[in-house]
């Protein structure tokens, strides 16, 4: 479960990006609660967004009886056009060993050099390849331009594979921000058993409010926004 779990709340903290058509986000500080199997679990789920300019950092942690996890991702933004810069995780459970994982782009060499606790590999850089964090920040751009599907190619833990997503439909979706009327975006999966659905509202300028996750056919979990601190330019 614990995979999943971090996986979910990781696409949480993605879809809470700045975005061009909208008043600038200097900063966010939000929280969430998570369920899993519709039992509402402990600890605490933290997403912080800064802004520097066209720069910008992100920082997830979470803090979890089954897992204590940080992602944190830097890149530039213009235009609604993505650059990453560097992008790191790391998951510690208990009894095991703590799993790291690093890109580091360099756009002048045109490689993506990967590591975590076993391999290293680099990525030729000859069109944008995305860190796990950074594409979603252009695909809410996408969203926002009234796009009903979009593709990007991320790097995700050490192979290059493209996410796919769709928009399925409309709810109204209770949040700790009240009640607000979602779009539904679906990622294209080829399995059957594992399905993600992301609620965005637009009256609250396309933030994400809501994630449901099924990872297997005993395995669902929902990630529901709390609340959330944030300052507009």
């Amino acid at each position: 479960m614990h995979k999943a779990y971090i996986a979910i709340i990781l696409l949480v903290a993605t879809w809470l990006a700045p975005f061009a058509q909208a008043q600038t986000i200097d900063h966010v500080d939000a929280v969430f609660t998570v369920k899993y199997n519709n039992k509402l679990t402990d600890g605490e789920n933290h997403l912080k967004i800064h802004r520097h300019q066209n720069h910008y950092e992100v920082t997830f942690s979470m803090d979890h009886w089954m897992s204590m996890a940080t992602q944190t991702a830097r890149f530039v933004m213009q235009d609604c056009q993505v650059q990453p810069q560097h992008y790191a995780s790391s998951t510690k459970r208990p009894l095991k060993a703590e799993i790291t994982q690093r890109l580091d782009f360099d756009w002048q060499a045109q490689t993506a050099h990967y590591q975590d606790n076993d391999t290293q590999k680099d990525f030729a850089l000859h069109t944008t390849l995305y860190d796990p964090l950074s594409f979603f920040f252009e695909a809410r751009c996408d969203l926002m331009a009234g796009k009903t599907q979009f593709s990007y190619p991320v790097i995700h833990k050490g192979k290059q594979k493209t996410h796919t997503y769709r928009v399925v439909g409309q709810e109204k979706v209770d949040t700790g921000q009240g009640t607000v009327n979602a779009l539904i975006v679906e990622r294209q999966r080829s399995s059957k058993n594992r399905k993600t659905r992301l609620y965005v509202a637009p009256e609250l300028d396309y933030l994400l409010v809501k994630i449901e996750h099924q990872e297997s056919r005993l395995a669902t979990i929902n990630a529901s926004l709390k609340k959330m601190e944030y300052q507009v330019q």
